[in-house]
C-alpha cells in the first residue's frame, strides 16, 4: 500500500496525462458506506490540487486507458448506442461529465442501463465497461491518501 505523496505513484500519474488527454480515477472514501466518485482529468496539476484536498486513508485507483468511451448527452439515440454497444449481463459504468460532485451509476443488464441514462436525461454522460480495478498493474494503479504524519492507513470502504 503506497501513499498518494509518493514519487513513483505522482510519476505514473503526470506521465499518463502527458501521453493522454484524460485518465479516470477512482476515489474510495473510508468509513462513507461504500461512497466513491469516479473524475477524469486532463492534468496533472489539477489532479494533484484533487489529491491534496481529499482526507486521509482515501483510497485513489486511477486508470491508464481510455475507460468510458461512449459520450454524449443522455438521451433516446445515445441511449440506443449504449444498448448496441455493451452486452447484456456485462458490468457497465456510468459518469455523469459535468464536473466534480457528478453522479455516477453500475449494473449489469440492458435494463438497468436504460434506467439510468433515462434518470440522466439531457446531462453530458461518460459510459462503458466497468473498469477493472481491484489489482494494480501497468494500467491500473493506486495509492491511499497518508494522514498528517505521512502514515499511510487503509481504510473501509
Amino acid at each position: 500500500m503506497i501513499a498518494t505523496t509518493d514519487s513513483a505513484f505522482l510519476s505514473a500519474l503526470e506521465n499518463w496525462l502527458r501521453s493522454r488527454p484524460e485518465i479516470l480515477v477512482m476515489i474510495r472514501y473510508s468509513g462513507a458506506a461504500g461512497r466513491k466518485e469516479f473524475e477524469f482529468f486532463s492534468s496533472y496539476e489539477s489532479l494533484a490540487r484533487r489529491l491534496n484536498q481529499l482526507p486521509p486513508s482515501t483510497s485513489i485507483i486511477a486508470f491508464r486507458e481510455p475507460q468510458l468511451p461512449l459520450r454524449g448527452l443522455a438521451d433516446a439515440d445515445f441511449t440506443s448506442t449504449c444498448l448496441s454497444s455493451l452486452s447484456d449481463n456485462s458490468e457497465f459504468l456510468v459518469v455523469e461529465t459535468r464536473g466534480r460532485d457528478s453522479c455516477w451509476a453500475a449494473g449489469e443488464t440492458h435494463s438497468e442501463l436504460r434506467n439510468e441514462l433515462q434518470d440522466l436525461t439531457g446531462r453530458p454522460v461518460a459510459v462503458g465497461p466497468y473498469p477493472p480495478w481491484l489489482i494494480d498493474s501497468d494500467e491500473v494503479i493506486s495509492a491511499v491518501v497518508p494522514d498528517e504524519d505521512g502514515v499511510v492507513k487503509r481504510g473501509l470502504y
